[in-house]
């Protein structure tokens, strides 16, 4: 069972959630507040295994209450889901170690598999071999320059798709089934939390980066893989 808890001045959103993870028997909802201060007391009481918090909030804002939980022993997983933020806002929230950013309005069908993905444990960082060290830096660096921090989950597994495609062109015929596969296996992790950590990165990387200069369109996963693959031969 995962333990969620929700941070927001918004009651109607509050329950929109609440109704969305209703139909999931393997989420709890343990408590709301719509004070940061309040939210933070009630996160070292329930100990949720997911906290969901705007950034707009009184008495503590969602950057400080993330950055106080990143200081509990038993720290949740985090996802910032707001509406007006400034440019340098989602920067932060990773920096202070959030787990996802969503922005409003959110797709509230996919938001109790996204939770229960958080309460599972926290994205693998990437297990590059030492020979391939340079490669995946020079990865890394053309992601922090089109807006994909490497605090962002779904960084490290852009940087490994790169990596293995490398080592077998087989695994980009089919995704699923090949590259995503692959992934899970070696980064001990799910083929859904994969496809869904590469499609969130590309779709901060779009919204806040130069990828709309680089693309008509948000790219998929495969277009995106693709695009690395070719500039960083």
């Amino acid at each position: 069972m995962a333990k969620l808890y929700l941070a927001d001045l918004d009651a109607q959103f509050m329950r929109s959630v609440r109704k969305a993870v209703s139909r999931n028997r393997s989420i709890e909802v343990v408590g709301q507040s719509g004070d940061g201060r309040k939210a933070l007391e009630d996160v070292r009481r329930f100990q949720p295994d997911v906290l969901l918090t705007d950034i707009q909030l009184p008495g503590m804002d969602g950057l400080a209450l993330l950055r106080e939980t990143r200081r509990l022993r038993r720290s949740p997983s985090v996802i910032i889901c707001t509406r007006f933020y400034p440019a340098s806002c989602m920067d932060w929230c990773f920096r202070y170690g959030a787990s996802y950013f969503l922005c409003k309005p959110i797709d509230y069908d996919r938001l109790p598999e996204l939770i229960l993905d958080c309460a599972a444990e926290r994205v693998p960082q990437p297990e590059e071999a030492s020979a391939e060290d340079d490669s995946a830096e020079s990865i890394r660096a053309l992601l922090s320059d089109m807006g994909i921090s490497s605090r962002l989950n779904g960084s490290a597994y852009l940087v490994n798709s790169v990596l293995f495609a490398r080592e077998n062109g087989l695994l980009m015929k089919n995704l699923s089934h090949g590259l995503y596969r692959e992934l899970a296996s070696r980064m001990n992790t799910t083929v859904s939390r994969v496809e869904r950590s590469l499609r969130n990165a590309i779709g901060v990387g779009y919204e806040r980066g130069s990828l709309k200069d680089r693309f008509p369109g948000k790219p998929t996963n495969r277009q995106f893989i693709e695009y690395l693959l070719r500039e960083t031969e």
